[in-house]
């Protein structure tokens, strides 16, 4: 699932390293604007504006940066992400008012291509300085786990994984009378009266409680004493119907709450994507209108049958929706209750709907769906009512995926979980990053995952 809200040293680190990468940004700007001889002005604040806010939302939570991955691979995602920030500022040269602009198009190809030379080495030596500090004594914190169970076990596992998260595991401490044995994966410390006296002692300073604990009398004398203690606590709980869920504290009305989903997609934050999906589809169809009148005429004269294709899908909270796509396959019947998905070299679909899937051409009409808000340009690809009545069965939280509209390009589509899903597996992912998209959606994320989406167009080889 979806990674949870990080710890306030790792926001701190990522903070500074987006403030960092959006002033190197913003210099290596003004030192070619300078370079070139158009010395920047008060003009050119705008655009550096949206340099400065581009390259810092883009390299907040660069995780890279804290990865186990090669320095190679960092710097290759870093470029992949500069290319974002590259797109974003070129659009907004084109919509902001500009001076001289043959001039400041010569300036933005030059800072383009050569602020990575400075930003490069800058990712590097923040990576290892994160490297250095957390692997510094003064940094690292000494963990032990309090009456184990398999979801402490998964945690511990995973802390000796991540260096970045500044926890070292010592061992365990368990009840004798109950346990079933000891732990090959941890080294056993002793029994529970032993625990807060070596939490006491600060041989550890950080405490993982097993919830099981709570159903024990132990609990509340071993909760009072390390009360009294310097220790950071936590509990993890160990229900497996919590795993399929990224759990987060909330607060209503002043009661603590554990949520288990809800949608960020409310409120003002409704209107605002509201918004966007009216301007962007209202200005893609002025501007693809005349593309689309001759892809309708090429679909008709190719093949006997309508046009469009109409099909019932599942929209917000669950309910009905008539999905358009150009027709890419030969009409036929289907058997009832069966929609086969198209395959590779499926012979149902047209010579020109081959290329219309190839190039997601065949979606176009979709943008109508957006402006009748029945869909938004970014959000869980609708699936056929057929298939989702039957992975509702088969995967618990399906239909969370409907908790916002369904959109023509989504979160799981542009990390490679495009085109037919003939395993279970691939379904099950394609839910886990709808999920992520719905919990953490920001009209910053809809703009990178749009941008993406044209990158994908070009050379994409999944779609069929």
């Amino acid at each position: 699932m979806a990674t949870n809200r990080l710890p306030s040293h790792q926001r701190m680190f990522f903070g500074m390293a987006a403030a960092g990468s959006a002033l190197v940004a913003v210099l290596c700007f003004l030192a070619t604007s300078s370079y070139v001889g158009r010395p920047p002005g008060r003009d050119d604040l705008p655009l550096l504006g949206v340099i400065l806010l581009a390259a810092a939302v883009a390299y907040y939570r660069f995780e890279q940066l804290l990865s186990t991955r090669t320095t190679h691979y960092m710097l290759w995602r870093a470029l992949l992400t500069w290319s974002q920030v590259v797109m974003v500022t070129l659009l907004a040269f084109i919509v902001l008012p500009v001076e001289e602009r043959d001039e400041g198009r010569e300036v933005l190809q030059a800072w383009a291509l050569l602020t990575p030379v400075a930003l490069m080495p800058c990712l590097a030596l923040m990576r290892q300085t994160a490297k250095y500090l957390y692997g510094s004594s003064q940094y690292v914190r000494h963990a032990v786990f309090i009456l184990p169970g398999f979801q402490a076990q998964t945690l511990a596992m995973r802390l000796r994984r991540s260096p970045s998260m500044g926890i070292i595991v010592d061992g365990y401490f368990d009840d004798p009378a109950t346990s079933p044995g000891r732990l090959e994966t941890l080294p056993y410390l002793g029994d529970l009266d032993q625990a807060v006296a070596h939490l006491k002692s600060q041989r550890s300073n950080v405490a993982f409680i097993s919830m099981t604990l709570m159903k024990t009398p132990h609990a509340q004398p071993i909760l009072n004493q390390l009360g009294d203690s310097t220790s950071a606590i936590y509990l993890v709980p160990e229900s497996p119907a919590l795993e399929d869920f990224e759990v987060n504290i909330s607060n209503m009305a002043g009661v603590p709450l554990l949520r288990l989903h809800d949608t960020q997609i409310l409120g003002i934050a409704r209107g605002v994507k509201r918004w966007m999906d009216l301007l962007l589809a209202g200005a893609m169809l002025l501007v693809l209108g005349l593309p689309m009148l001759v892809i309708a005429a090429l679909v008709r004269l190719g093949s006997p049958g309508p046009v469009l294709f109409r099909q019932t899908r599942y929209g917000l909270d669950g309910q009905p929706i008539q999905v358009m796509k150009f027709r890419s396959m030969y009409v036929h019947q289907p058997q009832t209750g069966q929609i086969k998905q198209a395959t590779r070299g499926d012979p149902r679909i047209t010579p020109i709907g081959r290329i219309l899937r190839r190039t997601s051409l065949d979606e176009l009409p979709q943008l109508l769906n957006v402006l009748n808000g029945s869909m938004s340009l970014v959000g869980p690809r609708p699936h056929a009512a057929e298939h989702n009545e039957f992975y509702r069965q088969q995967i618990r939280g399906y239909m969370l995926r409907h908790t916002v509209k369904p959109g023509i390009t989504g979160w799981a589509q542009v990390n490679g979980l495009r085109g037919e899903t003939d395993t279970l597996d691939k379904m099950m992912r394609r839910v886990d990053y709808d999920r992520y998209y719905i919990q953490h959606w920001s009209p910053w994320l809809d703009i990178r995952i749009l941008f993406m989406t044209a990158g994908l167009v070009i050379h994409d080889n999944q779609a069929y």
